[in-house]
């Protein structure tokens, strides 16, 4: 209670000195020695502030800021504080859907006050204890607004997220069980493909719907262990998703996603993927890869600089590897496409990132079109994303017998991709 009292206390103080601040700033001399004068003619109407959300994961807490558009900010890069502020100088409005207060009350973050008024924005985020964050841009892609994102670091998070990683991989190796990672596609700021309107489903809720459903039908094949990537509603960059694969000893890693198109209601049915080393054998599939590949562009990550593949292109390891893992897609689309509410569209290759690891055999699983309104519905589906990921479980099951891989008390195959 009187934890509430203090931070109360301090939002209203802050308050109080952010209205001074406006006070000066709009009474304040211009360079000729007036006091603040008209706006001047013509001037371009304020940016709005149309979001402030929050995010939590296993290791950091996300705020994220949107705009109507590109603004400039002044705020420390990185640092470690009680509470970070961000101010934008120039003219402001606040969306009626954005509190002035966001509580957040994640055990890393606070809450956040949102100040925006015609002398410019402030955001006051306060932290639970003295704590590491960052504050970076990300620009504005294609329907995602330009944001200002405060990443508070949760301490001890990520040597955890890294002993459950090795705690399961030490599992495998005492119980001679088969390790599954399956990776929800996008999540927190990253929204994924978005269906018509009037149905309202989300890409990164429907991928983690079925994946969490996939996990439980793994669990259910004796010898087999199903572990998530993504347990929750937050971002996870494209090359960390493969990475915690790797660091789990995973023998499969399947990423699942929803296609869409930009023609507005077209495209039906699964298709299923396999890396390229050489890039996407159609244009449309390229598109694709290029879309799936932005996720990075929106949680803020700086682009690679090199290709991975360059220094491995003639490794016998990636041979074999792609080998599995044109046979694991082939066997999981076999499944899916028993289920005669979708065509199968084939398997295919494109140069997705999550599937460039050389330690297991990975596919990407388009589940369906969720720019298509009667595909997106059934996405949204609870029953169908629980036949959907029953589906791909049998093709699991089938891949790991047809590829001679022994599970639980059979006799014990040969390691995928090895």
């Amino acid at each position: 209670m009187k934890r509430g009292r203090l931070l109360i206390a301090g939002i209203a103080c802050a308050v109080a000195a952010s209205l001074a601040w406006a006070h000066a700033a709009h009474s304040a001399p211009d360079a000729s020695g007036s006091g603040g004068g008209a706006a001047a003619p013509h001037a371009a109407a304020p940016h709005q502030v149309t979001a402030v959300k929050s995010w939590a994961s296993p290791t950091a807490s996300r705020i994220t800021i949107e705009f109507s558009g590109v603004v400039a900010h002044v705020s420390p890069d990185s640092g470690s504080a009680r509470t970070v502020i961000v101010t934008v100088p120039e003219p402001a409005g606040r969306a009626p859907s954005v509190p002035e207060i966001l509580r957040v009350g994640d055990g890393l973050v606070d809450s956040v006050l949102t100040i925006a008024d015609k002398d410019g924005a402030r955001f006051m985020v306060w932290l639970r204890d003295s704590t590491r964050f960052r504050v970076f841009d990300v620009p504005p892609h294609e329907d995602r607004p330009f944001s200002v994102v405060v990443e508070v670091t949760r301490p001890g998070g990520a040597q955890a997220e890294v002993k459950r990683l090795e705690n399961i991989a030490s599992q495998k190796k005492k119980e001679k069980i088969r390790v599954v990672a399956v990776d929800a596609g996008h999540g927190g700021d990253d929204v994924g493909a978005r269906g018509p309107r009037n149905v309202g489903v989300l890409e990164k809720n429907v991928t983690l719907a079925v994946a969490r459903a996939l996990v439980d039908q793994l669990n259910q094949i004796p010898g087999v262990k199903g572990v998530l990537t993504r347990s929750g509603d937050y971002f996870i960059p494209l090359h960390d998703r493969y990475h915690m694969a790797e660091k789990m000893k995973a023998d499969l890693f399947i990423s699942i996603h929803a296609n869409s198109t930009k023609k507005k209601g077209s495209g039906s049915g699964t298709e299923v993927y396999f890396l390229s080393l050489s890039g996407a054998s159609a244009q449309a599939d390229r598109d694709l890869a290029d879309a799936e590949n932005a996720a990075d562009l929106v949680g803020g990550v700086p682009a690679q600089t090199g290709d991975e593949l360059v220094n491995i292109l003639y490794d016998v390891k990636r041979s074999s590897v792609l080998q599995q893992s044109q046979l694991l897609a082939e066997t999981v689309l076999d499944n899916v496409a028993a289920d005669r509410r979708l065509e199968s569209r084939g398997v295919k290759q494109a140069g997705f990132v999550v599937l460039k690891s050389v330690e297991f055999p990975s596919i990407l699983v388009e589940t369906a079109f969720i720019n298509n309104p009667n595909e997106a519905r059934l996405l949204k589906n609870p029953s169908f994303q629980a036949s959907m990921a029953k589906q791909i479980a049998e093709g699991v099951k089938d891949y790991f017998r047809r590829a001679r891989i022994g599970l639980s008390e059979e006799t014990a195959g040969p390691t995928p991709g090895g």
